[in-house]
């Protein structure tokens, strides 16, 4: 007897562009799911589960296909350790490699023999075959089990070369160190050999000297990172401690600040890399990252698509010209804790939800024709990016409402704290312009704050006196 699983859909109405989406769960019933790879020519997809191994799934039925592999009897998944990270190989239809990241303990979730591994298979009728370890990292001590990174990825440019974020294991100070792997972005051979052309190589071995895996330091622990198909630059997702998230584009051999920086450095230190865009305090905990490059929705064109687990929303972030800062975020769909979001073949995105409500499931979010909201209604508002800017000391803000509706809008400055409510109040539909005089304020980077009936929209400006 066959058996039918039907996508379950649902609509989202948040502003931005005027867009609405219709999102489907092609598949349900995940249990802590964290990462997710499409496996070429195919309609399948793996996914790692967090605390027992890698699975594979039909993305037309949402039916299981089979256990890529099961790793509970070696597996530490206590905390945030686990199987955490997937990837599949560039040139999968002719080698079938797929790499997979874990936490390594034997006995299971001992608190020592850790080891964190990224290990490769060669796929066989959806099973995985021949274990090589790319990376068999020990662990020493007994870390406290949280900023264990965990997401593998690599350049489609260049095929034979792996990037791997290891969190700083909850120990700052190594972010810092060039002597070992954690707060770090690592590059490797596929073949587990480490190339010479690495920042910091010296003497090929990671234990002697400086980690010659290391491509760049100073990170808190991401839990996201993608190379865009647009300029084939490295963009990162960062978690920070208590005041700032961060998005950045990750350099060779850039030092990224942590512990010293949080979020941008004040004051401003030029040896270390200032991300591209920061959340501030309730920290979302950003999380999938990727660029939208496609044609069934090209509003998202070209804009890096952020996601957070913390409140399950997804930004839209806008690029400056040379594609390495921020120019603006706007909140586009409120879904649930979110891990990993890619771009499928057929131009639509999915994002994986790693556990909640109550199990873990995998989305797919596609533009609704329609072009309005679930009740039939349009989008409500816009918010437009503020002129002049940067400025002195003044500037416009102008926003504008499809119905009458109760309207918020305040200024923050770097640290996060709310300095000015431009906005209060419930106001007629139509166009509408506000000023800010920032004369009493120092010369900085600021962010203002649209919230509509629920809805928010940020853009941030710069002060320059």
């Amino acid at each position: 007897m066959k058996k039918f699983l039907a996508a379950v859909l649902f609509f989202v109405s948040m502003a931005s562009f005027s867009q609405n989406y219709i999102v489907e769960t092609p598949v349900l019933n995940l249990t802590n799911p964290s990462d997710f790879a499409f496996i070429p020519g195919s309609n399948k997809v793996i996914v790692t589960l967090k605390t027992s191994g890698v699975r594979v799934y039909d993305l037309t039925t949402g039916s299981q296909v089979s256990v890529f592999w099961n790793f509970t009897d070696t597996l530490n998944s206590n905390f945030e350790r686990g199987v955490l990270g997937v990837c599949v190989d560039p040139n999968f239809n002719s080698n079938r490699y797929i790499y997979v990241y874990y936490v390594h303990s034997n006995p299971p979730n001992s608190s020592t023999n850790q080891r964190i591994r990224v290990v490769r298979f060669t796929e066989n009728a959806d099973l995985g075959t021949n274990p090589f370890y790319v990376i068999d990292q020990p662990v020493s001590g007994s870390p406290a089990g949280n900023h264990f990174g965990g997401i593998i990825r690599i350049r489609q440019s260049d095929p034979t070369k792996l990037f791997c974020a290891i969190g700083e294991l909850a120990t700052s100070s190594n972010a810092q160190s060039l002597a070992n792997p954690y707060g770090k972005m690592l590059r490797v051979n596929t073949n587990g050999t480490i190339p010479t052309d690495n920042p910091f190589y010296d003497d090929g071995n990671p234990t002697t000297g400086n980690d010659d895996r290391i491509w760049s330091y100073g990170l808190r622990n991401s839990f996201g990172f993608c190379f865009s198909p647009i300029n084939d630059s490295l963009y990162e997702s960062e978690n920070g401690a208590s005041t700032w998230d961060e998005a950045n584009i990750i350099r060779k051999g850039r030092n990224y600040g942590w512990p010293t920086c949080e979020g941008y450095c004040n004051p401003y230190n030029p040896s270390f890399k200032q991300p591209m865009v920061t959340w501030p305090s309730p920290l979302p905990a950003v999380t999938g990252i990727m660029i939208y490059n496609g044609a069934q929705m090209p509003w998202l064109n070209g804009k890096m698509l952020v996601a957070d687990n913390d409140n399950g929303f997804i930004y839209s972030c806008t690029f400056n010209n040379t594609l390495d800062s921020i120019t603006s975020r706007t909140q586009i769909l409120d879904l649930l804790g979110l891990t990993t979001m890619l771009q499928g073949s057929d131009g639509f995105i999915y994002a994986l939800n790693g556990g909640y409500a109550p199990q873990g499931r995998l989305y797919r979010i596609k533009p609704d024709p329609t072009g309005v909201g679930n009740n039939g209604i349009p989008y409500t508002f816009g918010l437009e990016q503020n002129f002049p800017n940067p400025f002195n000391p003044t500037t416009n803000i102008k926003y504008s409402l499809l119905k009458n509706s109760y309207v918020n809008i305040k200024v923050f400055d770097m640290t996060g704290s709310e300095i000015a409510e431009l906005v209060n109040g419930n106001f007629d539909a139509g166009d509408h312009n506000i000023t800010w005089d920032a004369a009493n304020y120092p010369s900085g980077v600021y962010f203002y704050r649209m919230t509509v009936d629920n809805q928010t929209i940020e853009k941030k400006m710069a002060l320059v006196k």
